[in-house]
């Protein structure tokens, strides 16, 4: 490892009509990486060649390398790939269609070095549509910034509960807008190459066990909106599928993560209600749907969630005449 050494993850996949500005938004960093690497994920457009070129542009400051994953494909595989070969101390994660505001790696990086014991930090995101439109604040969406917070330095806070509750509910923080330690994540696993929904927040909590976590409450990356975004609103099933996925797996660890009995209950409280929205997604899907959800449920310890009467006659009422497949 360098140390103090920062460098910039980008998983892409046929990401080529928003790669350039997103690798631009790296170029203009009031502090720069030492390096970028571009993780093409199987692309069938021209991603790669995007990639080429504007390591060619920037070669004179920004050191960009392309790898190519040979699979399983994914944004987890991806980025693990980077972060095995990376060298340095600190990642950057940044998805291939975002915009980093030009302080983001001035303002993380004084957070993360704020006290020894910071494992990640993050920022405020705002997401913006095709008309360049901004739509709103991610930190307001997740309620991240009505929590309670202790001052670390000026304008750098942690959060005064921990970050393992404020993680279980609707994203705290975009992806793209927080920098980890490269050890800490190593230590804890990486990403879960099985979830291509939600990988993200699961390392984020396996994290929280490794120390703490700093923000600032400054906007510091732009989630772009589009049509073929994994956050798009028709992924809702995939996403509260992956999360009893991750959930279960996090129970099943409670006591060798060490959680504390304020953070097993509030796990429990989130694993019962993402139980409870997958069974909503599934008893429209049909009987072969629905039994993904039973057994699902079954293996987390609540068999009795999909037997609710709401469930079950959503099921026959709609289900019988939908299409039927599984998450």
């Amino acid at each position: 490892m360098t140390p103090g050494t920062l460098e910039v993850v980008v998983p892409a996949r046929n990401a080529g009509r928003f790669l350039g500005a997103t690798l631009q938004s790296v170029a203009l960093q009031h502090v720069l990486p030492q390096s970028v690497t571009v993780v093409d994920d199987g692309s069938t457009d021209d991603t790669a060649a995007v990639a080429v070129a504007c390591a060619t542009d920037y070669a004179d400051f920004l050191p960009i390398r392309l790898l190519r994953n040979p699979g399983p494909r994914g944004p987890s595989a991806a980025r693990n790939l980077a972060i095995r070969r990376s060298d340095a101390e600190f990642i950057a994660l940044l998805d291939a269609d975002d915009l980093l505001a030009p302080t983001h790696h001035q303002l993380l990086l004084s957070a993360i070095r704020s006290a020894p014991d910071i494992v990640a930090s993050f920022g405020d995101s705002s997401e913006f549509n095709a008309r360049g439109e901004f739509l709103r604040s991610q930190f307001a969406k997740s309620g991240m910034a009505e929590r309670s917070a202790i001052e670390l330095a000026r304008g750098i806070f942690t959060p005064a509960a921990g970050m393992f509750a404020a993680l279980l509910g609707a994203g705290a923080f975009g992806t793209s807008a927080c920098i980890v330690r490269r050890q800490a994540a190593l230590d804890a696993g990486l990403f879960d190459e099985t979830l291509r929904f939600g990988e993200d927040t699961d390392l984020f909590l396996r994290l929280t066990r490794a120390g703490r976590f700093a923000f600032t409450r400054a906007t510091v990356m732009h989630k772009r909106e589009h049509d073929t975004n994994l956050t798009h609103t028709r992924n809702a099933p995939e996403f509260d599928r992956a999360k009893v996925l991750s959930l279960t797996r996090l129970s099943a660890r409670a006591d060798d993560l060490q959680l504390s009995a304020a953070e097993k209950d509030a796990l429990h409280t989130e694993l019962v209600r993402a139980i409870d929205a997958y069974t909503y997604h599934a008893s429209r899907r049909g009987p072969l749907g629905y039994g993904d959800a039973m057994r699902l449920a079954r293996e987390a310890g609540e068999p009795a969630i999909p037997f609710k009467p709401r469930h079950l006659a959503r099921m026959m009422l709609r289900g019988m005449t939908a299409p039927d497949r599984v998450a």
